[in-house]
């Protein structure tokens, strides 16, 4: 795009905006109503600009003589400026309205006359005049440099000269702003109020009688004259110099600050205020009233000399000095002087003299070394005399009486009063503190007054005076906050109040004993004296009353057996290391609201314990003076107490830390101490505590097995089927051993019984795990929280037969007590167990009675389909007198044969021998047969066996595992195996 281009674009962009803003202009007049203006900025149908005038867009400029005699409308919306070269001449019309959206200034090069105009805009005419003449209203600022300012009606914004302008407001006028001059005269007419502050910086201001100024005077190098009746300044009056003189009945609201040394007060004058004078380098600092009464003090000093008086009845209700601003260079001219109808309600204190002829009710008091310093004339009434210029006060060094009244020496009110520690000296009573001290133990504490210069007033009761009474209240301010300028930080309650009688031995100190029966983190002493400049004082420093001790500790819930800690089966139980229990510990006072802390290092476990725990958990902030924590957590099992100042609180007394109490809990050097613990008057444990969790560990696992395999239900006396040794340790909740676990408190967990360790076998198949047969099956003891256990066990043999199985042995000890699950997890002691489900089969065997006859013995098991050779057998035994000969047959009889076996079975299968009968003595052989049956079990009565030629009873078997019936086989002799007879080898 070219530039011309873009330029075009623009402009048409600016006047789319611009036409928007007038059509909302028009709008919103519109809908005010007001639609009868003649001229209008910008320029509207029907209402064209003032002649003269031009622009657009809130910046116009008028030239020549703008004279508007019409309505006029604004219809740009924010700031809108009007250049006026030239005169603006304004009649009595309405110029702008409430509801513009514009914010108008006109900005004059030449004069500015309003007339009975209604202007929503401000003016400001430089260095020309404005005159605002009738009810004009100006909702706007008039503002100049050098011009003048001379304006009736009403002024909503401020009247300001920025150069040497003047600045004069005519008769009713009304000011809602600020009136602000700067080297020019300022001066108000009869009746006009200013709601905002006059000011000026060095010109002059002028009040000419009925004047209400609402936010003070301003102008500390400017002369202010009051002149008429009836001025009314509300706020401060600081000037350089204030000539009241001719003013009548004028009030001032606030303080007069006159720094320039000169104040002059007309009769019928009121100062609600204070009252100061200044003046510096070789200016004379003067005060003289007229019939005019001072609420307040007046201080008068220069550099030089100064003056006060008082004439036709004036009063003065606080204290007079006339002083000089360098005290080292105190001036014996700085005088008061009372005529007879004055009275000053307070003390008057000079460097030079004082001349009463009326009335001085508090104390007359001159430094200067002149026997008539102080003058008592005729008809005059003085309170008291110091005659201060040997540094004491005495009341005839510099008087002169000539009419002989009485002369008192001053009693010297108290500026003020503060309260500390007997130990504080002198010369710190001001800034004294007050210690730390205990609830219901009685403590001293001197109440000192204090003279204006914060030293201790000796002279508070004069010798001969009657003694002076003063109020003592002890005050709780709440929680302890900072003070500010004497005043306490919280909610004042009154805890003690007491009257404390001064005597003048007592030289401004009286000692008074209290005791506060109450605990308090925040009190202060108050005292009220109405005579003293502050009647109600707050000592300098406050402190707290802490209790002696926690005196009591309970339990709801860890309460077992609180006396003795030695119970093993009371009731309630917790777990160490997890298990919550609340704790309450009090102090018996029910203002007590500290937070009390735990010294883990002043606990002990329950009596022959091996280990204390650690205790964690916090109390809550007490109320009613008790102190109570919901989640505590101990990880030990037993009991636990608290020993002396197991509990503490040291932060109570954080008003007193800095200085004012001994760290820690001994008193020293006359101040208690910070903190204070437990005082058990009886041993209260906490409890009963038991593990979170059991936990298991291996050591060793073995499997009696037959090789590579064992059979279901193999065990005996000798060799237990599985052996496991581990160690069973009892533990809190962070997997650390509970010590404690012993003796009385572990006996709960019997190590000798099954049931506790919850011994489960996988998989199920029908068969059970048991203890072997061997002796001590489980064995173990407690030691320290640690048992070491030896479990010996079988594996039963199923009630019906099961193809082989790889077997695991898990254990899982626990016990419960009170409803509390101490438990481990599942743990696997053994695995990988190669079982089999086995039986004996003895074959039937003949042969000839002249040969040993073999019987065969075979080991066998389930496959899932048949009894097979277990060819992986070569580990059974069968003891000879446990194979049982009976059932005799032919003539076959006992012990004619005889059994004997091999060592054990080979590969399943073990070989019986029973011996050739042969053939008897009468040539018979011995042919028949004999049943061959091996026990497994227990022998009938009647068993018998031959292992020799004598017949002997058979034993028990001890082979159960390969089932409850015993194996029985015939042996015969005497029949042959065909076609062969009998075959020998020759060689």
């Amino acid at each position: 795009m070219h530039l011309a281009g873009l330029v075009f674009s623009v402009k048409k962009w600016v006047y789319c905006v611009r036409t928007i803003q007038i059509v909302i202009g028009v709008l919103l007049l519109l809908a005010s109503g007001y639609v009868e203006a003649m001229y209008s900025f910008p320029a509207a149908p029907s209402a064209p600009m003032p002649p003269g005038c031009s622009g657009s867009a809130g910046v116009y400029t008028c030239t020549g003589f703008i004279n508007i005699q019409d309505q006029v409308q604004f219809l740009d919306i924010g700031n809108v400026s009007i250049t006026v070269n030239g005169a603006l001449n304004i009649g009595a019309y309405r110029i702008g309205s409430a509801s513009q959206s514009a914010n108008v200034t006109f900005y004059s090069n030449g004069t500015v006359t309003l007339n009975t105009t209604t202007l929503y805009a401000t003016i400001n005419a430089g260095i020309n005049a404005v005159t605002v003449y009738g009810a004009s209203y100006i909702r706007g600022n008039l503002l100049i440099s050098n011009g003048s300012i001379n304006a009736a009606g009403t002024i909503q914004g401020d009247v300001i000269s920025s150069g040497f302008g003047a600045i004069f407001m005519a008769q009713d006028a009304v000011v809602n702003g600020n009136i602000a001059g700067r080297t020019g005269p300022v001066t108000l007419s009869r009746a006009v109020a200013v709601n905002g502050m006059l000011s000026t910086t060095t010109g002059s201001i002028n009040l000419t009688g009925f004047n209400t100024i609402t936010n003070g005077v301003s102008c500390a190098g400017c002369y202010m004259f009051v002149n008429g009746q009836s001025n009314a300044l509300s706020g401060n009056v600081s000037v350089g110099s204030l000539d009241g003189g001719s003013s009548q009945n004028s009030t001032y609201y606030g303080a007069i600050n006159v720094q320039a040394g000169y104040l002059t007060l007309g009769n019928g004058t009121t100062v609600q205020g204070d009252v100061s004078v200044t003046a510096t380098g070789l200016m004379h600092a003067s005060m003289t009233i007229y019939q005019t009464v001072v609420q307040g003090s007046v201080n008068v000093r220069s550099d030089i000399d100064s003056g006060v008086s008082l004439y036709s009845g004036s009063t003065i209700n606080g204290s007079v000095q006339v002083t000089n601003t360098n005290a080292l260079t105190a001036s014996v001219n700085n005088n008061v002087y009372i005529d007879s109808q004055s009275v000053i309600n307070n003390s008057v204190t000079v460097t030079g003299g004082i001349d009463n002829y009326g009335k001085i009710t508090g104390c007359a008091k001159s430094s200067a070394n002149n026997i008539w310093a102080i003058k008592m004339e005729f008809n005059s009434n003085t309170g008291g005399i110091c005659c201060a210029n040997n540094g004491t006060c005495s009341q005839s060094s510099c008087v002169f009486n000539p009419f002989n009244y009485v002369v008192r020496k001053c009693t010297t009110p108290a500026a003020k009063f503060n309260c500390i520690d007997p130990s504080v000296a002198n010369p710190n009573a001001a800034n004294g503190h007050l210690f730390t001290q205990v609830a219901n133990s009685a403590f001293s504490a001197d109440v000192v007054a204090l003279a204006a210069d914060n030293s201790v007033n000796t002279d508070f009761v004069a010798v001969g005076e009657a003694s002076k009474t003063v109020e003592v209240k002890w005050i709780d301010c709440g929680d302890p906050a900072v003070l500010i300028n004497q005043t306490c930080g919280g909610t004042r309650t009154t805890l003690l109040t007491q009257n404390v009688t001064f005597s003048s031995s007592n030289l401004g100190r009286k000692g008074v004993s209290t005791t506060i029966t109450n605990a308090y983190k925040n009190l202060r002493c108050q005292v009220t004296d109405a005579n003293a400049t502050q009647q109600v004082s707050l000592s300098m420093d406050n402190f707290a009353v802490r209790p002696a001790s926690f005196n009591s500790m309970s339990s709801g819930n860890a309460n077992a057996d609180a006396a003795n800690g030695s119970s093993t089966s009371n009731s309630p139980v917790i777990k160490a290391g997890i298990g919550r229990f609340e704790m309450t510990i009090a102090t018996g006072l029910s203002n007590y609201n500290g937070t009390a802390k735990i010294d883990n290092n002043l606990i002990a476990a329950h009596p022959g314990a091996l280990r204390t725990g650690a205790l964690s958990g916090t109390f809550g902030q007490a109320s009613n003076g008790a102190s109570t924590g919901a989640d505590f957590i101990y990880d030990e099992v037993g009991y636990f107490k608290f020993n002396a100042l197991g509990i503490y609180d040291d932060t109570f007394t954080q008003v007193d830390a800095t200085s004012d109490c001994t760290p820690g809990f001994v008193a020293s050097n006359n101040k208690q101490a910070c903190a204070f613990g437990y005082a058990p008057s009886t041993n209260v444990y906490m409890g009963r505590f038991v593990p979170d969790h059991l936990q298991l560990t291996l050591l060793n696992s073995t499997s009696n097995a037959c090789g590579t395999f064992s059979y279901f239900g193999q065990d005996s006396s000798t060799l237990p089927a599985i052996t496991t040794t581990f160690t069973l340790t009892a533990q809190n909740a962070g997997n650390a051993t509970t010590r404690n676990f012993t003796g009385t408190f572990s006996a709960i967990f019997d190590l000798l019984n099954v049931d506790n360790y919850h011994f489960s076998l996988s998989p199920q198949v029908g068969a059970t795990l048991g203890l072997s047969a061997a002796p001590s099956s489980l064995s173990g003891s407690w030691g320290a929280g640690v048992a070491n256990v030896t479990a010996k066990q079988s594996i039963s043999r199923p009630p019906a037969a099961v193809t082989p199985q790889s077997m695991s042995v898990y254990a899982q000890p626990q016990y419960s007590e009170a409803g509390v699950l101490v438990s481990s997890t599942p743990t696997l002691l053994a695995s990988n167990l190669a079982y089999r489900y086995g039986k004996l089969t003895l074959h039937n065997a003949h042969g000839s009675e002249l040969l040993p006859l073999p019987v065969q013995l075979e080991a066998q098991y389930w496959n899932g389909t048949a009894y097979v050779r277990n060819q992986a057998d070569s580990c059974t035994l069968i003891p000879s007198l446990s194979v049982v000969l009976k059932n005799y047959k032919g003539n076959l009889t006992a012990c004619e044969t005889t059994l004997s076996t091999s060592a054990s079975m080979s590969r399943g299968l073990l070989n019986l021998r029973l011996g050739a009968p042969g053939v008897a003595q009468n040539g018979i052989p011995n042919t028949g047969s004999v049943d061959v049956e091996v026990n497994l079990g227990a022998a009938a009565n009647a068993d018998r066996t031959c292992i020799t030629p004598l017949e002997v009873p058979a034993i028990s078997g001890v082979l159960l595992w390969f089932g409850a019936v015993d194996p029985v086989a015939r042996a015969t002799f005497g029949i042959y195996k065909t076609p062969i007879v009998y075959m020998r080898e020759s060689f």
